[in-house]
This record gives structure tokens, sequence and C-alpha cells, in this order.
């Protein structure tokens, strides 16, 4: 569907410089990277607003590199709408559709139809600066599907939005998904978002692509620790490989290499152990079950929201370790999670992954 080689774009000082990005017919791929990575320059280098100075950029097996954006036959959603605040949201919705010059009861049952779907039907007649934020998506969605393109790229859709709205807003981008089978190219820096949408994700960082898969892979099998932790891992536990295969984590001890899916060579040296935050156990359940390591940690932080508690635990005086329980979990536990206690750990076997140590 998608298909991008050897691109490079260069502005100011920015370099664009993605190596390889396929995005496959009816796939929903998310492109997850910090503020100010390059994500929306790539975004806006496929739809056509930005030239590359080399590389090639095919749409549904047709080489647009060249192409004008108005003939690329895609859609964009901004996060900050772009709607036009002089025209109703029936105008809106319909814009790309008179540039078509399409006849006027086409369009009207277009627009009709694609309100409908959208549940923004009663808000046609309404100008863009009586919406909420919600609706002003909902139309700038709208206006995007109508035309029925082949590729939609969204930039951020739902970060300027309540977190009810968004909530129901992913929903929604779900059900676009489902009905349309359209292929979609969304770019965020939430992490959540990510996993609740994407089909598949790629992680980007200073303009480049760092690792593709499913969310799911790639959180439980990061390439580097920038990786890693940008998909949520927090525990990183230094070891080393000695020259016969041995694992010694700092603070833990010895770690037996057939406990992991793919163990480091012998003699790699210095590396770094990761492990999801609920691979520790707490309390009875740390003496349960099989676990690679058993031991005492000294609770030093804790962080409540509204649905969970997150306790920072150590080891000695140089690593530290994350675990994060639901807050009924933690209402269970034997022991009051105060800071300064001392509690019973556990880590699990499973999920156990190593990168290079001074790799970012």
């Amino acid at each position: 569907m998608l298909r991008l080689g050897n691109i490079r774009v260069h502005l100011g000082r920015f370099r664009l410089r993605i190596h390889r990005l396929h995005v496959r017919p009816g796939e929903y791929r998310v492109l997850l990277g910090p503020t100010g990575t390059g994500k929306t320059v790539l975004l806006e280098t496929i739809a056509g607003l930005y030239a590359p100075r080399q590389g090639q950029i095919v749409l549904n097996g047709r080489d647009v590199t060249r192409t004008p954006p108005e003939h690329r036959d895609l859609g964009v959603v901004y996060q900050q709408y772009a709607l036009f605040p002089h025209l109703q949201v029936f105008d809106n919705i319909a814009f790309g559709l008179r540039l078509r010059r399409e006849a006027d009861s086409r369009i009207r049952k277009k627009v009709e139809e694609m309100a409908s779907f959208l549940g923004i039907s009663h808000l046609l007649a309404r100008r863009p600066g009586n919406l909420s934020g919600g609706e002003c998506q909902r139309t700038a969605l709208a206006r995007a599907l109508v035309l029925r393109p082949r590729l939609l790229l969204l930039d951020e859709p739902l970060s300027a939005l309540d977190l009810l709205t968004r909530d129901r807003l992913r929903r929604e981008l779900q059900r676009i998904h489902a009905n349309f089978g359209i292929t979609i190219l969304h770019i965020t820096h939430d992490l959540d978002e990510a996993f609740f949408l994407a089909d598949r994700m790629t992680v980007m960082r200073n303009g480049m692509l760092l690792q593709e898969g499913t969310p799911q892979a790639v959180a439980r099998r990061p390439a580097t620790r920038f990786v890693a932790e940008l998909t949520g891992t927090k525990n990183f536990l230094p070891a080393t490989v000695a020259a016969d295969g041995t694992i010694m984590v700092r603070e833990m001890g010895p770690l037996d290499p057939g406990l992991m899916t793919t163990p480091p060579r012998a003699g790699q040296g210095e590396i770094l152990l990761t492990f999801p935050s609920w691979a520790i156990e707490l309390g009875a359940a740390a003496e349960q079950g099989s676990h690679w390591w058993r031991g005492k940690a000294r609770v030093t932080d804790i962080r409540r929201t509204e649905s969970q508690v997150e306790l920072e635990l150590a080891r000695g005086d140089a690593v530290r370790l994350h675990t994060t329980l639901s807050r009924r979990e933690a209402e269970q536990l034997p022991f009051r999670p105060e800071p300064g206690a001392t509690v019973r750990i556990a880590i699990g076997q499973n999920d156990l992954h190593w990168l290079p140590a001074g790799e970012e």
C-alpha cells in the first residue's frame, strides 16, 4: 500500500532519514515517538508537502514522490482540526467533493451519510466556533473520509482532547477502520493510544525509524534502551556475561541463561537485563510459583493514581526496580507499602530480555 525507500528530507538542521517503511493494505499503523522527533515531517512528506532530496514514495503501486498533494488520493487529519471557521460543518465536509466538481445531489448524499456515520448530523448547520473539541475532530474526520481516500494520515488527532473525549474517539477510530477497511498511518507520542489502535507500531527517534512490529512484540523485545523506555519498561539491571556464558546480575547474583528466550553470547561483557513491571511479585505471591530471583528490597517511592499504585524498590545503592499494582492488589498486600519498608519480592522467569550496555 505505502512504501518509502531511502527518503532524505532536510529542514534547517533537522534531517529526516527513512531507510524503509512499508504499510500494508488495510493496516492500522501507529508511528510512536517523542515530540520533536520528526513524525509530522514524515507524515507531511508522504502527503506531498515536503519534497525529499532523495528516495521514493510509492502509494498503491504508483510512484508519487513528485506528485502534487491533491493527486495522491489520501486524507489528512491534524491535531488542531484545520477547519474553515467561516464555513458551516456541511460545507467543511463537502469542501473536497466540490473541488472534485461532483454534482450537488451526490455531495449532499455523501455528506449526510458520513455525518450520520460519525454522529454529527445535528451539527451540519453549525460553524466550527460553536463546536466542542470532539465535534471538531469528528468533522475533520468526516471531511477526510468523505473522499474515500486510499490512505488516511492522522497527525496526533487526539492529543488536544480531554480524557473522556479522547477515549470515545479512540473507539471511533477503531470503528472507522473496521467499517471502511481503510489503511491508516497514525502518529502519536501516547503509548496507550498506540497499544489500543495499532495492528503494527513503528518507533521513531531523531528523524529515523528504530524498530517495528506489533505493539506487544516491540514492548517485550525492544531493540534499544530508548525503545524500551518509550514502550514502558522501567527495570534495567546491570549484568556481566562471562566467557562461559554465565550471567552475573549486580545486587542479584547469577542468572541461568536458559531462562532467556534469546540469551547473550558467551563473553558478551556488560549488558542490561530488562523485564516488565508486572514480572515482580510482592508478599505471598513472591513465595509461590517459579521465579528467577527471590529476596528483599526496600520501598523508596510510591506513586498513586486513580487506579494504580507504582512502587519503586531498591537493592543496594545502584539498583532500582519498579512494579505496578492495581489499587485492589495494593490493598490486599499483607503489609502497608510505605517508603522505608522492607518487602519480600520475586522476579518471574518469563519475559527476561537483554540489551547492550551503554547503547541508547
